[in-house]
């Protein structure tokens, strides 16, 4: 019996959350339809705005200080200082949008999890 990779691995790698083998984009953040590996059905793969609200959290906590130093520690002119911290902040997010949307659909994937349908109420 083969075992499943970590959630966290997977999504790091941007590897199928089944097989930990296969990719799991077809394009920059579009979804396979399935694995090119083990067949695993993406179709119903969904991680929500969830990935984009992290990556704006942790992207918005490294630029802030990050502009503050360039500006006043540094003392580099405003427009550099802001033109820096633009760049950088754009950078982070294409950068970190990929690995945060794979792991999360990953630990989607290992929980099971879905969206609530009016048959899950008693």
């Amino acid at each position: 019996m083969e075992t499943r990779p970590s959630p966290w691995a997977a999504g790091i790698q941007l590897r199928c959350p089944q097989c930990g083998r296969g990719e799991v984009f077809a394009g920059y953040l579009k979804f396979r339809d399935h694995c090119r590996v083990c067949g695993a059905d993406f179709k119903a793969a969904d991680a929500g705005d969830g990935p984009a609200v992290f990556v704006i959290l942790i992207v918005g906590a490294i630029v802030a200080p990050l502009l503050i130093i360039l500006q006043f520690g540094l003392d580099l002119p405003g427009w550099l200082a802001l033109t820096i911290t633009m760049v950088t902040a754009v950078a982070l997010c294409l950068a970190l949008l990929p690995p945060f949307k794979a792991t999360l659909f990953a630990l989607q994937w290992k929980h099971k999890a879905r969206e609530a349908t009016s048959d899950d109420v008693e």
